[in-house]
């Protein structure tokens, strides 16, 4: 209420609505820096895997070696222990992959190579004679 010699109050008699909110711009700017983050993190891991040959490395141990991998080895190798002993994991796209592995298989369990499909009787099996683990490697030539 006024009097006669008042003047009106400055402020409304109702308050004012408040402002809508915007956005939070400092959340929107964190978004957009983390996703920026990610796709420099994903650019970095494809720069490092293209400019370190294409793949990254692997276990070179041919037991650690799986169906469809390839292993390289000395096809002239005069005795099974020496073709055993120097056959090495290596990528499929490596020139040195000459076999490709079809099964590994535990010595001793009764099952050998000539009962996985795919494996020709006369092919070089892998024999694992370093760890003392009864192991083999069923391999095939490589086209």
């Amino acid at each position: 209420m006024t009097y006669p010699q008042q003047s009106a109050p400055v402020w409304p008699r109702y308050p004012v609505a408040p402002p809508e909110k915007s956005p939070n711009a400092g959340l929107i700017v964190g978004l957009v820096a983390a996703a920026l983050l990610a796709a420099g993190g994903v650019t970095a891991v494809t720069m490092a895997i293209v400019t370190s040959g294409g793949a990254p490395a692997v276990d070179p141990d041919p037991f650690s070696a799986q169906a469809g991998d390839c292993i390289s080895a000395d096809e002239d190798a005069g005795s099974n222990g020496e073709f055993s002993g120097g056959a090495v994991r290596v990528h499929c796209s490596d020139s040195a992959a000459n076999y490709s592995v079809l099964a590994q298989l535990k010595s001793g369990t009764g099952a050998d190579c000539a009962s996985v499909p795919g494996y020709e009787y006369g092919n070089p099996v892998v024999y694992d004679f370093k760890s003392g683990q009864s192991r083999e490697l069923c391999v095939m030539p490589k086209d």
